[in-house]
């Protein structure tokens, strides 16, 4: 009952417009309070707030949202869709495909899926349009691909699981490997099928010379995936190493190789790095006396008893996981569903012997759902914002692809090959 009254107060809070570490740390305090809690020890709030963002695990998320900002403005978005361009263009669907190409190494870059779906969008709408392309499911489709930025590595979400059930992070992003590219695999025969359904034009087909050229155009762009991805798993270096290292890169990049990127555009990158990442780290501090006083009310423990005796198969437990994250993916932000719900499923998992990888990649593609489902969806009002189509449009465009992120999220959760395979090679 205590827990699902927290719940219910969060979701009232954050639909009042209240942010996120205002409400987890009211709630935190609310419920700690009314459990019986000595108010005098309300001064271990700042010392598990502390505790909470100051493991290195963390210390790669300023990285990876500063890269995110750098790719915004350094042009490596318009290469990378102008080479899938010319190689795809010419099937049915082509340029919807060369989109979701270009988000997907997007993802490999940034881990966003507001800055997949930003920096491919202001490049490919207006092209897809020129070409016959409905422009709500050319949004749609971009919003899809935005949407593979969490799952596949670099991935904040899965940086930010690993950080809170001090799991392995180049485990976790092995094991979103592969359902992320098969994600995007299925998201390119979905826009293909719709497209020629549709009957949308097609490119002509780009000369040998002329991929050649995007090739080039793009070589350097593709390199960054390999720089982040290739050197932890080689044991190069950390994730925190690999996002500060590639963060350079792609400066070096915007300033000499594309030119599009110059010193006096730092002072603004720099602090939106610096607000978003306060604005991250905050809700991640409020979520540690989250944690602190779920331990201390043993909500868990109730939540393990009462699905144990309700439930005897995981595979329920899983699917009703899957719908929870989905719903709460329509009303709040993915990072703080991530951190109220963490602390109640990874101990029902371990009761069960479930492997945390799996599961954290299974929450990682149902909180991704959540960009593409309104009210909140954050994707569809990216490119709401960026097109001026309407969100609800937009939404009804999203339908199929929503649909195949809730069959992988299902595949991941009883196949565990899909995830752990990869990640027992590289492990």
């Amino acid at each position: 009952m205590v827990m699902f009254a927290i719940f219910a107060g969060v979701l009232v809070l954050l639909l009042l417009g209240v942010t996120t570490a205002v409400t987890m740390g009211f709630a935190s305090i609310a419920t700690f309070l009314m459990a019986g809690g000595d108010m005098a020890r309300l001064f271990l709030v700042p010392q598990r707030m502390f505790s909470q963002v100051s493991g290195i695990t963390l210390m790669s998320i300023p990285f990876f949202l500063l890269m995110g900002n750098l790719m915004s403005v350094g042009g490596i978005s318009k290469s990378l869709f102008g080479f899938g361009r010319v190689c795809l263009g010419h099937r049915a669907g082509g340029l919807s495909n060369a989109a979701i190409v270009a988000c997907i190494v997007m993802a490999a870059m940034s881990g966003s899926a507001a800055a997949c779906a930003a920096g491919i969008g202001m490049i490919a709408i207006a092209e897809m349009t020129k070409s016959g392309y409905d422009r709500a499911f050319s949004c749609a489709t971009i919003a899809a691909g935005g949407a593979l930025g969490p799952i596949i590595p670099p991935s904040i979400t899965l940086i930010l699981f690993a950080g809170l059930t001090q799991t392995s992070v180049n485990a976790l992003f092995a094991a979103g490997a592969v359902p992320g590219v098969l994600l995007g695999l299925a998201f390119m025969l979905w826009s293909s099928y719709v497209c020629k359904k549709e009957g949308y034009t097609v490119t002509p087909k780009a000369s040998w010379s002329e991929r050649w050229t995007g090739f080039k155009d793009a070589f350097w762009s593709l390199l960054t995936p390999v720089i982040v991805i290739g050197g932890m798993f080689a044991g190069l270096f950390t994730a925190t190493e690999a996002a500060a290292v590639a963060s350079f890169y792609v400066f070096i990049l915007g300033l000499f190789v594309f030119k599009t990127l110059k010193l006096s555009d730092l002072p603004s990158i720099l602090w939106n790095t610096v607000e978003q990442t306060a604005k991250v780290m905050f809700v991640i501090a409020t979520a540690g006396f989250f944690q602190y006083v779920l331990l201390y009310t043993r909500i868990p423990q109730q939540t393990i008893a009462f699905v144990s005796s309700t439930f005897s198969s995981f595979a329920i437990i899983l699917l009703i996981i899957i719908l929870i994250l989905v719903i709460m993916g329509c009303f709040m932000e993915g990072t703080a569903i991530l951190l109220i719900t963490v602390p109640i499923f990874v101990p029902i998992a371990k009761s069960f012997n479930y492997d945390l990888i799996q599961l954290g990649i299974v929450m990682c593609i149902a909180l991704a759902v959540g960009v593409l489902t309104p009210p909140v969806g954050l994707n569809l009002y990216v490119m709401a914002s960026i097109t001026g189509e309407k969100v609800m449009e937009i939404a009804k465009k999203s339908v199929g692809y929503v649909v195949i992120m809730i069959l992988m999220a299902m595949a991941v959760a009883f196949i565990p090959g899909l995830s752990l395979g990869l990640a027992g090679i590289v492990g």
